[in-house]
């Protein structure tokens, strides 16, 4: 068995084992990042979610939270917004020489050369996020290869990316609720809150 072959299984069974076992669905996106990084050489690596038309990173190896914050992309913008938009991967093999790449996050040396690759994440035949890396470039690299892991990491992570999206839309939901309750008794008159029973007058 070649190198590259035992590393892609040692990927797969490790992501499927901290998928079985892990149920904090934030900790297990970070876990799936922290295997790539260890056997991939990647430098960065990020887990974006769709909200709408805009792709959010919700969950990142190698960037501060003030660098995530700024990582957001329209669908169509920048690669990564391209392989939401088109529902394929995306290759860059040098950041450097290739308009497109925006770094938003400005995580990176741009005039280190860097390699890029962006996978879409599926759900029920829908685009729901990317996932995707930064690694370094070396003689013999094949990012085809490397492309196509991160589909197979993409698929079998699309069930707890789903997940983690709707535990967020229900959070929100609950804050958007709590906050419009707060509004009506603001906004409410004392008498209308307190009701017309004598007793509680």
């Amino acid at each position: 068995m070649d190198n590259t072959l035992a590393r892609e299984i040692r990927v797969i069974k490790e992501i499927s084992k901290a998928i079985v076992h892990e149920r904090d669905i934030e900790m297990l996106l970070n876990n799936i990042l922290a295997v790539l990084n260890r056997e991939m050489k990647m430098l960065r690596g990020t887990i974006t979610i769709l909200h709408g038309d805009t792709l959010s990173i919700e969950a990142s190896h190698g960037l501060d939270k003030s660098e995530m914050q700024l990582g957001h992309y329209h669908i169509g913008e920048g690669v990564t917004g391209m392989v939401a938009a088109t529902g394929k991967p995306q290759i860059v093999p040098d950041v450097r020489k290739d308009k497109r790449f925006l770094n938003r996050t400005k995580s990176r040396d741009e005039t280190a050369a860097v390699a890029f690759i962006c996978v879409p994440i599926f759900h029920l035949d829908e685009v729901i996020g990317t996932l995707s890396i930064d690694r370094e470039i070396e003689p013999g690299m094949d990012l085809e290869r490397d492309a196509a892991l991160l589909e197979i990491v993409g698929n079998i992570t699309a069930d707890a990316v789903s997940l983690f999206t709707r535990e967020q839309e229900e959070h929100r939901s609950l804050r958007e609720e709590n906050e419009r309750l707060r509004n009506m008794l603001i906004d409410e008159a004392p008498g209308e809150i307190v009701g017309n029973c004598r007793e509680m007058q």
